[in-house]
């Protein structure tokens, strides 16, 4: 692997944390068309179809976008690529899904974090969608048919939230981190946050309020209609959602899956799944989380995918 850290693209990493501390939301949230992930091509590969070994770390976070030396791979419970910044209280991040939201050009994840971490958010934050109009087509569908269940089977569930701005969902992203309060949410990459190819509300997450006595027939029913779902006893059981897993499919499906599973973070312990906390571990790891962005943006430099021969970029029959 080649790493390149032009001065360039630190200026580009450290002008969106500037805009941050006066207050303004930075211009990663302002999402368009060419925020689409780099093709294979332009990562090096000439065609999925083409390709005689497996991809390199370095050509697939390319391909996907994952930057900083976090952990880069599959999701630990579904088949969508994440990132998971290496910072003290780390979120886990969808990457390669066009729409959703994601760090600013030349930034890196841990980067992203850390801005999101100082930004002064106004109060349009506090404002909840709770209606269809703005959910993706196919999942506004099945949410119909999961509340005409719900009724029909005499399950009371109040929907809460569908969409969900990229800013409300970082600024819940804050709570238990850099504002108190208990964990809100795990990641900056919400399915409740996704919008379309022209920038519209297209969101594939909504939450309901349902009693604890209603939450096993509630999940039963999703997962009948073909939603996912954190089951019934998890720290966000009202949650429903349709993850966009067209996004990688066929050959490039079987490619990522030879790569490492990365565990997600808890709501409880905002750390990654599985891993032993002692009894003051929250308080150390949100003193650690203060300590981090109290300091100067910190740097990674991008992984570049390696050079390919223009020998081996010429179709088999131009190479002898």
């Amino acid at each position: 692997m080649k790493l390149a850290a032009p001065l360039l693209l630190a200026a580009l990493a450290v002008a969106p944390a500037a805009r941050a501390q006066n207050g303004h939301p930075a211009p990663t949230f302002r999402r368009t068309p060419s925020a689409a992930p780099l093709t294979w091509e332009e990562c090096g590969i000439q065609g999925l179809q083409n390709l005689r070994r497996n991809p390199t770390a370095a050509e697939l976070r390319c391909r996907f976008g994952g930057r900083g030396p976090g952990e880069f791979g599959l999701l630990s419970y579904l088949d969508v690529p994440v990132y998971r910044p290496a910072t003290p209280l780390p979120g886990t991040h969808v990457v390669g899904v066009p729409g959703m939201p994601h760090p600013a050009p030349g930034e890196s994840h841990e980067q992203w974090e850390w801005r999101v971490l100082r930004t002064r958010y106004g109060p349009g934050v506090r404002n909840v969608h709770n209606d269809l109009a703005q959910l993706d087509p196919v999942f506004m569908s099945m949410v119909r048919r999961f509340e005409r269940e719900l009724a029909l089977r005499g399950v009371r569930a109040r929907r809460r939230e569908t969409y969900r701005t990229a800013e409300r969902q970082a600024w819940l992203f804050q709570q238990g981190r850099s504002r108190p309060g208990p964990f809100a949410t795990t990641t900056l990459t919400s399915w409740h946050s996704r919008v379309d190819r022209l920038g519209r509300p297209a969101a594939r997450a909504a939450d309901y309020e349902v009693s604890g006595g209603s939450l096993p027939r509630f999940h039963a029913i999703a997962a009948e209609i073909g939603l996912q779902s954190y089951g019934a006893d998890s720290n966000d059981p009202g949650h429903v959602y349709l993850p966009d897993t067209d996004a990688a499919v066929g050959l490039e499906l079987a490619v990522l899956r030879t790569v490492p599973r990365v565990m997600h973070v808890t709501l409880a312990t905002g750390r990654p799944e599985g891993e032993w906390q002692a009894p003051d571990a929250l308080e150390h790891w949100r003193r650690r989380t203060r300590d981090f962005i109290s300091q100067p943006v910190p740097f990674y430099p991008t992984v570049q995918p390696p050079i390919i021969p223009i020998r081996e970029r010429l179709p088999a029959a131009r190479r002898y």
